[in-house]
């Protein structure tokens, strides 16, 4: 874990809060990292580390971590991404185009959005995205922040035309939904 942090905060330039997300006894527990301010003012970052130690069949390339940007104060978007690595890990295949409906919005004070969409990381440099560790590669996927309402249109549309819908910024908690 010590490598991968050391990367992060080279990305940061400061140490992150760090949350443990897992029950402390977990045998393979689930971190998040927060910065704030990497995209300016008022803005959250985080990201997952324990994901990548569970092993799916699907991941030939290496195994993922998540990680989230927002526009907001709100350490709520990066305990999600926490709780999307843990509650489906070994199960799902956390591939671009996977979403993750919590059942209930992840910011309630600011938004209605409930549904994490994962795909390629936007936000970052894409030499960032891929960490090599002694025991394995870890690509860093990103999530994006939507509402339960905007399935239908992602299905129809796919991730990548979805997610580049002209004038909607994906990082602000109060957009309006997309119809």
């Amino acid at each position: 874990m010590r490598l991968y942090l050391d990367r992060l905060n080279e990305w940061a330039g400061d140490e992150p809060e760090s949350h443990l997300v897992t029950p402390s006894e977990a045998e393979l527990p689930v971190f998040t990292f927060t910065y704030r301010g990497q995209f300016g003012e008022n803005t959250i970052s985080g990201f997952t580390y324990g994901l990548s130690l569970v092993r799916h069949p699907d991941w030939r390339l290496g195994s993922p971590e998540l990680f989230i940007s927002m526009d907001s104060e709100n350490l709520n978007w990066t305990l999600a991404a926490g709780y999307v690595a843990t509650a489906w890990r070994g199960e799902k295949r956390y591939s671009a185009g996977d979403a993750f409906d919590l059942g209930d919005p992840i910011s309630p004070d600011e938004s209605e959005m409930s549904v994490l969409l994962l795909f390629l990381a936007t936000d970052l440099d894409p030499e960032f995205t891929r960490v090599e560790l002694p025991d394995r590669v870890i690509n860093i996927v990103q999530l994006y922040p939507m509402y339960e309402s905007e399935m239908p249109l992602l299905e129809e549309k796919g991730p990548a035309e979805f997610l580049s819908t002209e004038d909607v910024n994906f990082h602000d908690p109060r957009r309006r939904p997309l119809s």
